[in-house]
């Protein structure tokens, strides 16, 4: 129950960043035509900046459940089994602590920007607090993905990224 719903909000969170890039192509493609035209766009950097930030914190659970993410496994394929699951607890520790500090940095600011009111430069008065919440919300969803690792891990079960790296290792 509780795998399923994490993964469907992996997911879910993996669709909104593809949504948020296309936006920016959009957003682009709209600032083209409209200069050609004449036309000024009000906040359009403002919002691809936006779009941007969106995609890459909502994508970053789902590209590591995915094993999207770039990890060195230099390191890791020439310790022994034994050794290896130390390494790979610590390593997802560090990560999560990091994450965990991030995240609690992020929801911090966002709610600093809510509290006092605080909106863009740009020609449209934007409230920081909602790119700032989809920036919280991201790197919360991804300490989540690396503490769910590592309770699989720590518990004896199979991790995620080991199990994405043996079938792109059968396919080759």
């Amino acid at each position: 129950m509780f795998r399923s719903l994490l993964d469907r909000l992996y997911g879910l969170c993996g669709v909104l960043a593809c949504i948020s890039l296309l936006a920016i192509g959009v957003i682009i493609g709209a600032q083209i035509v409209g200069r050609l035209m004449g036309i000024l766009i009000p906040s359009s950097d403002d919002f691809a900046s936006y779009a941007m930030g969106a995609s890459t914190f909502l994508g970053l659970a789902y590209t590591f459940r995915a094993n999207g993410h770039i990890r060195v496994n230099l390191f890791t394929q020439k310790l022994s089994p034994s050794s290896r699951r130390p390494a790979e607890i610590f390593v997802l520790t560090l990560g999560a602590a990091i994450l965990g500090y991030f995240t609690w940095y992020n929801i911090g600011m966002a709610y600093t920007s809510y509290d006092f009111d605080e909106v863009s430069i740009g020609l449209l008065p934007i409230p920081l607090w909602i790119p700032q919440a989809v920036m919280a919300f991201g790197t919360l969803l991804m300490t989540i993905s690396m503490l769910d690792e590592l309770i699989a891990l720590l518990s004896g079960r199979e991790t995620t990224y080991s199990r994405v790296h043996e079938d792109v290792m059968q396919a080759e």
